[in-house]
C-alpha cells in the first residue's frame, strides 16, 4: 500500500472514530436532559405529598391535597418539558433577549422596554388578588425546583447559547399572559398601516379598500392625516421581525368553537368543541394536564409559564375560547416642543415622562435607551427601526404614542383560577368579568344542560365624534380622542340558552348593531358560515360528528369567488388545453380544499396573483406587503372589489390601457397556470394542492442548518384547507424576501392553524377528547416531542380520563413529590 494512501486511510479512520465518539457523547448529553417521569423527589415548599401519574403520551394527572401544592407540581412539570420556551417568552416581554442572543434582538428589547410589559406586570402583581399571588408563588417554586435540579443538564438550547435560566418569579407568569395578549393584538397594525396608505395614496383611493362593516363603526377617514408627515413604520417592522424570530407567524389569530344543547345532541347532554388557531411551532403552544385537588379539579390545556387550565372542563362546567379581534389599542400623532421634553395637548404644553434604561447585549457594549410617555402611554415611534429591509432615509417622522388595553390593570390569573373552580353560569360569568386581555369569546356549557356566551374582554369608551376613525392614527394634540374609561361590564354582550339551541363563534362579528365599537378586524364569515351549515345539516350531533367538523376543508369563501373566475372567460375563445381543463375542474368543484385535488391549487395560485395584480401597481412592494400582512383584510376586500367590475383598483396604472375586473382575473389565471406548469408539473393532473401546501412545526433554531432542521423540526406534511376553512391552514400573502432569513418562506407554506382540538360530551363527565400539534415535550430527544403530530394531521384524538380510579388503575408512570 502506498504511504499516502495509508496516511489518508489513517486520517479518515481517526476522523470517523472522533465523529462516532463525539456523537455518542453528544447523544448521552442530550439524553441526560430528559425529564424524570418516575420515582420520588423531594420538593422544598411542598406542604403535603403530591402524586403525578403520566400516561403513554406523557399527559400528567396531578393528585394534590391543596391548591398551592397542585400549582407547585404544575410549575415543575412545565419547566421539565418547556423550560427553554418559557425562558425565551419571559425574556422577550422583559426586553432581555439581547443578553442571550446579542445585537440581533436589540430592536425587540427596545420595543418591549418601551411598551412597558415589565412595568405593567409589576403593577399587576402589587394589586392582584392575594390568594392568586400565593398560587403564583407556589408555581414559581415548582419551576425553580426544576431549575435547581437540572443545573448543567438542561436541554441543548441552553448549551448552544451558553447560559442557564434565572430564578422564576410570579411576575414572569404575568409576562407570559401579557405576551399572549400581544400576540393576539393586531389592531395596532391596521391603525398604522391604513394611515400610511392614506398618506401615500390619498383618501379617495383608499376608501374603497378598507374592510366594510357599515353597521358597526363605519370607517371615516379623518382629515387631520394630511397635516402630519408620513408615518414611521418602525413599530410595524420591528414587531413583524420579532414575531418571525419567536415563531409567532400568521395573522388569522382566531379559532373555532361551538356548543349544542341537549335538544341537538345524540347523547341528550350538551357537547362542546374548540380549536384555537395560533402560529405553529415545535413544541406547540399548549400543555395538557389533569389537576385534582379538593378545591381545584380541572382538566384541559395550560399555557406553560402560567398555572391554570385555559381551555377545558371541571366537574360542573366546560369553557372554550375564540379571539374577539377586539380593537384594544389606539395611536396618536404627538407634537413635541423643541427640547423634546414636552408635548402639546389642548393648546398647553405637558411634561413627558422620560425614563433612561440600558439594554445588556451579549458580546457587545450595553445600549442606553430613552423611553418617553404621554398621559396615554409610551411613544413608540422612537423604537429603532428593524432596518434589515426598509432602509428609509433619515427624515423627521412625527412622534406617535400608543394606548393599549394590555398596559391597564387586569387580573387574568384570578379570572382563570375562578373559572377553573366555577360551579355554574353565575360563578362563571362573574369570573370572566375579571378578564380583559386578550379579548376572547367565552362559550360555556354545564352539566345541568345550560349553554351560554360571555364577551371576555374590556371595551375602551371612545368619543362618539372620533369612534368612526379608530382605524387610523388620531390627532394627539387634542384630548377629544382620549379614552373615557371602559364600558361597564354589564353592558357587554352575553347569551344564555338561545332558542336556536347552539352557540358558535369563529372570529366573526360578535353582535350586530351594537352601540359601542368593538372591532373592524373580523374574519371573513367563511368559517362561521360553514360551522352553521354543518350544525344545521342534521337534527342531532355526536362527538364523532364534532371531530369530523373540526377537520372540515370546505370553503364557502371559494364558493363565492369561483363564479367570478369562470365568468371572466365567458365568450372568450380558449385554445390552451391546460386552461380549458382548469376551468372545467373549477366549474365542477365541490369547494373542498383536499390536498389530493387540483382545483384548490388552480384557485389559490390564481388568488395570489389576483391580489398582486389588483394592488401592487399602486402600492409598490413594501406597501403591498404591509397591506396583505393581516390576511383577513385582503380576503374581505377582494370580495368587495369583485362586486365592482369597473373599480379604479382593477386598472393597472403602469400600462397605457385601462383594465377592468375580468381582464385582471384572466391575467391572474394565466399567471397561475404558468406558475404551476413551471414549478409543479406540465400536466394538470400533477397539480395536487398538497404538493405546494405543507405544514412544518419549526423549532426556534430552525433555518440555521438543513441537517439540524431534520432533527429539530417536525414535518413537512402535505395538508388541505386554507385560511377560510374550518380546518384553518393559513399561509401568508406577503412576499418572501430571500436575502433575509426572518422574512423568507415558501409560497403557500402553512404557518398557522388549530393549535389543539378539544371535544367534550357532558353525558360522559369522566372523559374528554384532545389532541396537540406536536407533543407534550419541548425536548427534541423525548419520545413525546412529536408523538401527536400524525394524530393531529389525520384527525385522531387522545381520550383523557378524569376518573381517579381509572387513572390510578391504568399502567401509568408515577412520580411522587414529597415535602
Amino acid at each position: 500500500m502506498k504511504p499516502w494512501l495509508k496516511i489518508t486511510i489513517g486520517i479518515l479512520s481517526s476522523i470517523l472514530i472522533i465523529f462516532i465518539i463525539g456523537g455518542y457523547i453528544f447523544y448521552q448529553m442530550l439524553n441526560t436532559s430528559l425529564p424524570v417521569y418516575e420515582g420520588t423527589l423531594q420538593a422544598p415548599g411542598l406542604k403535603e405529598k403530591v402524586e403525578i401519574y403520566r400516561d403513554s403520551l406523557a399527559v400528567p394527572y396531578i393528585f394534590a391535597s391543596n391548591d398551592e401544592d397542585a400549582a407547585l407540581a404544575l410549575g415543575y412539570l412545565h419547566a421539565q418539558e418547556r423550560m427553554f420556551i418559557m425562558d425565551v417568552i419571559r425574556r422577550a416581554g422583559a426586553g432581555r433577549l439581547s443578553e442571550i442572543f446579542g445585537e440581533e434582538t436589540v430592536p425587540f428589547d427596545k420595543m418591549f422596554r418601551t411598551i412597558g410589559l415589565n412595568r405593567t406586570t409589576l403593577k399587576i402583581k402589587r394589586k392582584m388578588d392575594p390568594k392568586t399571588l400565593k398560587v403564583l408563588e407556589a408555581y414559581s417554586k415548582g419551576v425553580n425546583l426544576y431549575i435547581k435540579q437540572a443545573e448543567n443538564k438542561y436541554t441543548f438550547e441552553f448549551d448552544i447559547l451558553g447560559y442557564q435560566p434565572d430564578e422564576w418569579k410570579p411576575e414572569h407568569s404575568l409576562i407570559v399572559i401579557r405576551m399572549m395578549a400581544w400576540e393576539l393584538n393586531l389592531s395596532w397594525w391596521t391603525d398604522l398601516a391604513f394611515t400610511e396608505l392614506v398618506q401615500k395614496l390619498g383618501m379617495n383611493k383608499v376608501e374603497e379598500i378598507l374592510p366594510d362593516y357599515p353597521e358597526n363603526a363605519p370607517t371615516i377617514i379623518p382629515a387631520h392625516l394630511k397635516k402630519f408627515a408620513v408615518i414611521n413604520r418602525s413599530l410595524i417592522e420591528t414587531d413583524k421581525a420579532f414575531r418571525k424570530f419567536v415563531g409567532m407567524k400568521g395573522t388569522h389569530i382566531g379559532s373555532n368553537n361551538w356548543i349544542v344543547n341537549s335538544a341537538m345532541s345524540l347523547s341528550g347532554k350538551p357537547i362542546i368543541a374548540n380549536d384555537p388557531h395560533l402560529a405553529f411551532s415545535a413544541p406547540g403552544t399548549w400543555y395538557a394536564v389533569v389537576i385534582k385537588s379538593p378545591e381545584w379539579d380541572a382538566a384541559g390545556v395550560t399555557l406553560p409559564g402560567v398555572p391554570g387550565i385555559v381551555i377545558g372542563k371541571n366537574e360542573n362546567i366546560s369553557w372554550v375560547l375564540t379571539n374577539i379581534m377586539n380593537d384594544d389599542s389606539d395611536f396618536y400623532f404627538e407634537q413635541f416642543d423643541s427640547t423634546g421634553t414636552k408635548y402639546l395637548l389642548d393648546g398647553k404644553w405637558q411634561d413627558l415622562v422620560i425614563r433612561k434604561d440600558t439594554l445588556l447585549v451579549n458580546g457587545s457594549k450595553p445600549v442606553p435607551i430613552i423611553i418617553k410617555e404621554t398621559h396615554r402611554g409610551p411613544v413608540i415611534s422612537d423604537i429603532h427601526p428593524y432596518n434589515i429591509i426598509y432602509n428609509d432615509e433619515q427624515r423627521d417622522y412625527p412622534p406617535i404614542s400608543m394606548r393599549w388595553l394590555g398596559n391597564e390593570f387586569s387580573d387574568e390569573c384570578t379570572a382563570f383560577f375562578e373559572i377553573n373552580k366555577a360551579k355554574n353560569w353565575d360563578e362563571f360569568k362573574t369570573a370572566v368579568q375579571k378578564y380583559y386581555v386578550p379579548g376572547q369569546n367565552f362559550v360555556y356549557g354545564d352539566k345541568e344542560g345550560n349553554i351560554g356566551y360571555v364577551f371576555g374582554g374590556a371595551l375602551p369608551l371612545r368619543n362618539k365624534r372620533t369612534e368612526q376613525s379608530t382605524t387610523f392614527v388620531f390627532d394627539g394634540t387634542t384630548s377629544e380622542s382620549d379614552w373615557d374609561g371602559l364600558l361597564e361590564r354589564d353592558k357587554l354582550p352575553t347569551l344564555f340558552n338561545p332558542e336556536q339551541n347552539f352557540i358558535a363563534s369563529a372570529n366573526n362579528k360578535t353582535v350586530k348593531d351594537f352601540k359601542y365599537h368593538i372591532s373592524n378586524l373580523w374574519e371573513p364569515p367563511s368559517r362561521i358560515d360553514r360551522i352553521i351549515e354543518l350544525l344545521s345539516s342534521k337534527e342531532k350531533h355526536s362527538v364523532n360528528d364534532f371531530m369530523h367538523y373540526q377537520m372540515d376543508i370546505v370553503s364557502p369563501y371559494a364558493r363565492e369567488i369561483i363564479p367570478y373566475l369562470i365568468n371572466a372567460f365567458r365568450n372568450i375563445k380558449i385554445t390552451d388545453v391546460n386552461l380549458k381543463l382548469s376551468l372545467e375542474l373549477l366549474e365542477d368543484w365541490d369547494y373542498k380544499l383536499d390536498k389530493f385535488s387540483q382545483a384548490p391549487s388552480i384557485y389559490l395560485v390564481t388568488f395570489k396573483y389576483l391580489l398582486e395584480n389588483t394592488f401592487k401597481d399602486e402600492m409598490g412592494n413594501d406597501l403591498f406587503n404591509q397591506y396583505v400582512f393581516l390576511a383577513n383584510i385582503p380576503y374581505r376586500v377582494i370580495l368587495q372589489l369583485l362586486n365592482k367590475p369597473n373599480s379604479v383598483w382593477w386598472n393597472n396604472i403602469k400600462t397605457k390601457g385601462e383594465e377592468n375586473r375580468d381582464e385582471i382575473i384572466r391575467k391572474s389565471v394565466s399567471q397561475a397556470l404558468t406558475y404551476l406548469e413551471e414549478n409543479v408539473g406540465s400536466e394538470v393532473e400533477d397539480w395536487q394542492w398538497g404538493k405546494i401546501h405543507k405544514v412544518k412545526f419549526k423549532h426556534p433554531f430552525s433555518g440555521n442548518s438543513s441537517l439540524v432542521d431534520k432533527i429539530i423540526d417536525i414535518g413537512p406534511y402535505e395538508v388541505g384547507g386554507d385560511g377560510t376553512t374550518i380546518f384553518n391552514t393559513e399561509y401568508t400573502f406577503s412576499e418572501s424576501i430571500e436575502e433575509y432569513p426572518l422574512f423568507r418562506h415558501d409560497l403557500f407554506e402553512n404557518d398557522l392553524g388549530p393549535s389543539m382540538r378539544y371535544v367534550y360530551d357532558f353525558s360522559k363527565p369522566d372523559e374528554f377528547y384532545l389532541i396537540l400539534t406536536t407533543g407534550q415535550s419541548g425536548n427534541v430527544m423525548s419520545d413525546h416531542y412529536s408523538d401527536m403530530s400524525l394524530m393531529w394531521l389525520t384527525g385522531k384524538y387522545m381520550k383523557i380520563s378524569t376518573d381517579k380510579i381509572q387513572i390510578k388503575k391504568a399502567p401509568n408512570k408515577l412520580l411522587v413529590l414529597i415535602p
